[in-house]
C-alpha cells in the first residue's frame, strides 16, 4: 500500500464483531476521488490477544496513505465524518446484537 511519504493507521474497537462489519461495509463502498493522492485500505480484525469468539473481529483498521499531509488530512477527515455518522446510527438505533 505504501506509495507515498504520508500514512495513518486507525484501529477503532467495537462492542462486537457485528458492529465493526457494519461499519465497514458501510464506509468500504465509497470510492477515492483521487486514488493517484490518496488511497484508504480499510478491514476488520480481532481484538489484541483475542482468542474467544466474542472479541473475534471486532476492530475496524483503517489504513491511510496520502501523497501530501494536506491530502492526509482531507481524507481522514472524510472518513472520520463517515464513520460518526455510522457510529451514530448504531448508538441511535442501540444496535448491539451480535
Amino acid at each position: 500500500m505504501t506509495k507515498h511519504d504520508h500514512h495513518l493507521k486507525l484501529t477503532i474497537p467495537f462492542s462486537t464483531s457485528r458492529q465493526a462489519q457494519i461499519a465497514y461495509n458501510a464506509i468500504s463502498p465509497d470510492p477515492q476521488l483521487k486514488p493517484d493522492q490518496f488511497t484508504q485500505v480499510l478491514s476488520v480484525s480481532d481484538a489484541s490477544g483475542a482468542n474467544d469468539e466474542l472479541n473475534a473481529g471486532r476492530i475496524l483498521v483503517a489504513e491511510f496513505d496520502a501523497a501530501s499531509d494536506r491530502v492526509l488530512r482531507v481524507g481522514v477527515n472524510g472518513f472520520l465524518e463517515s464513520l460518526g455518522v455510522v457510529v451514530g446510527c448504531l448508538r441511535d438505533l442501540d444496535y448491539d446484537a451480535s
